[in-house]
């Protein structure tokens, strides 16, 4: 069976009803009925999606003949008994505008083989032929195709791609559509990247600051695990995103992220845009490499479970933004204020008290992939306090080995030993404690698998970063509220716990039509309620359920949660070495 190979052909069908078509032909199919798949999520992005959801027909032929196709559950289907060639045909849905899934207009056609290509069972390790066929009308210009799958053959209307195994079809998103590429090359690897959209990026100062940003990832790990990379880019008017795979990766970004030749300094949206590209090009050796030992073999048909994200997605999370700094893309004064940002976004969380990280990255597909209006009370994200976790271990391990080692050496011990067998829970602490000679099981204890607050000051300290925290004027939070902006009225959307506004009994969903009895809109109800101080009531006019009520609301101080970082002056000697050492990997 595995020296069969899988034909797909893929075929924009209909533009405006965002419709492709997919023909699967099979030879030596088993005789007792073949088995059809299509995973229901996307590696990467931890939440059952149901792809199959966006199949609208499916037909099967075997020697030009129709045969029976039976659905067995929502993304298994079987074809009766026959011993000869099956073909199947099958319609999806794709107006997916995300980085995970499918999407087709007259604009440009994207997806991911892991929503578009049912994998025959049995077949798994069968070489794949895909013929990707160009839409026969496009009004908007000549469309291109991007993918870092492997080229056979260009033709006039459609190209032919092979792949080694289904897994390899699936790991390389395609973007076709009239977009801008341009290449560049880093340690003799070819990369490139598309933009799609309307946009006016100057292009010459992006290959720039791409290369630097590759060139560092490429030198810290001293190892490249591709041999070509493409970061596929959509352009909208608002947007953000990210998805990693092998040799590519999916992003999405807003306009005004783009570098201009009329801003020639570095701005924060610019600089929001390089640390995803950078983030997702991390990803190529931290996850899509090394990864847990879990993942080494993946069962696309359900959840797959660990408590690993905050390593692979807090550690990337961490080192994403460094490396600006790094590469001299960034000052310190600016990584500082970035990294700030990060501390605040958790310090607003309530649900740090209440869940580990160990417990975030494992209920990600339940709980951080599915937020309702009490995540903020909830959960944490192994995004940002892995990230600060990450930082916290750096100092520590830097501390207790005199500064011979830090986080650095341990990702690239991990780089040298474990691309073949993966990660088990406690890897890391077992190369930490023996990269210091020190027991780290504390450490673990409170940080990890516990809810103890992060020693962010004494960290920071040790390098000769001042932390500081304090309310912010304009932040709803420090009355307990967050808040829907965008009609007239403040619709509130999560309530904090164990504040003022909690207190007094307000609930989610209730519309705040005034403050001591005098109309206010959502765009200056922050104002209206900072003008109290402590101890104030406030008389809330609220409309729930269509009827007018207030409620009186005492005014408390809440906890400080914006962070602000700065360099410490006059340091020693030795903290000025430590801090070049951490901000330039010196």
């Amino acid at each position: 069976m595995s020296q069969n190979i899988v034909r797909y052909t893929l075929t924009p069908k209909d533009l405006h009803a965002h419709i492709f078509q997919v023909e699967l032909t099979l030879d030596n199919p088993n005789p007792l009925g073949q088995v059809f798949s299509l995973p229901n999520w996307i590696p990467g992005s931890y939440l059952i999606r149901d792809f199959s959801k966006h199949i609208v027909s499916i037909s099967a032929q075997s020697c030009g003949e129709k045969i029976a196709i039976k659905k067995l559950d929502k993304n298994h289907w079987i074809t009766q008994p026959c011993d000869e060639n099956i073909t199947l045909k099958y319609e999806l849905y794709a107006f997916d505008l995300s980085v995970r899934c499918a999407y087709l207009t007259n604009e440009r056609a994207f997806f991911n083989g892991s929503s578009v290509f049912l994998k025959p069972i049995g077949f798994e390790d069968a070489l794949c032929e895909l013929v990707i066929n160009y839409p026969a009308r496009n009004t908007l210009g000549d469309w291109s195709c991007a993918t870092t799958l492997k080229l056979e053959s260009k033709h006039k209307g459609f190209e032919v791609y092979q792949a080694d195994n289904y897994q390899d079809l699936i790991d390389h998103p395609v973007e076709m559509a009239d977009f801008t590429r341009f290449e560049f090359e880093v340690s003799g690897v070819p990369h490139a990247m598309t933009l799609t959209g309307q946009h006016a990026a100057d292009i010459a100062r992006l290959r720039a600051d791409l290369m630097r940003i590759c060139q560092h990832h490429i030198d810290f790990f001293g190892d490249i695990p591709f041999d070509e990379y493409l970061f596929l880019t959509l352009v909208k008017t608002k947007g953000y995103g990210g998805l990693e795979h092998k040799k590519s990766s999916s992003l999405i970004c807003s306009r005004k992220e783009l570098p201009t030749q009329d801003k020639p300094e570095i701005t924060s949206d610019y600089t929001r845009f390089l640390a995803l590209c950078s983030h997702e090009y991390f990803h190529a050796w931290w996850i899509k490499t090394i990864k847990p030992a879990s993942f080494h073999v993946l069962n696309l048909g359900r959840e797959n479970y660990t408590e690993q994200l905050w390593i692979f997605e807090g550690f990337t999370s961490y080192y994403d933004e460094l490396s600006l700094l790094r590469t001299k893309l960034l000052s310190p004064e600016q990584y500082l204020t970035l990294f700030a940002k990060t501390l605040t976004r958790v310090q607003k969380s309530q649900g740090r008290y209440k869940q580990s990280l160990a417990e975030s990255s494992f209920d990600a597909w339940t709980k951080f992939y599915q937020q309702d209006e009490n995540a903020p009370n909830a959960i944490v994200s192994y995004y940002t306090k892995g990230a600060l976790l990450a930082f916290v271990l750096d100092i520590e391990i830097r501390s207790r080995s005199n500064d011979t080692q830090s986080l650095d050496n341990v990702l690239k011990l991990i780089w040298t030993g474990y691309q073949d067998t993966g990660l088990e829970d406690n890897t890391v602490q077992k190369i930490v404690e023996h990269l210091t000679q020190s027991d780290f099981t504390k450490f673990f204890d409170d940080y990890l698998y516990g809810v103890s607050e992060l020693p962010l000051k004494q960290a920071f300290d040790y390098v000769g970063i001042n932390c500081e925290f304090s309310h912010k004027k304009g932040e709803l939070s420090n009355f307990g509220i967050g808040i829907n902006k965008a009609q007239e009225f403040a619709i509130i959307t999560h309530v904090l716990d164990d504040t003022c506004a909690q207190v007094a009994g307000l609930y989610v969903g209730d519309k705040i039509i005034s403050i001591d009895g005098i109309k206010v809109q959502a765009k200056d109800l922050a104002s209206a309620i900072d003008s109290y101080t402590e101890g104030g009531v406030i008389q809330v006019g609220i409309l729930r359920d269509e009827l007018l009520s207030e409620l009186s609301v005492t005014i408390t101080n809440s906890e400080p949660t914006f962070c602000t970082l700065s360099i410490i002056d006059n340091l020693s000697k030795d903290t000025l070495k430590r801090q070049k050492q951490w901000f330039y990997h010196a």
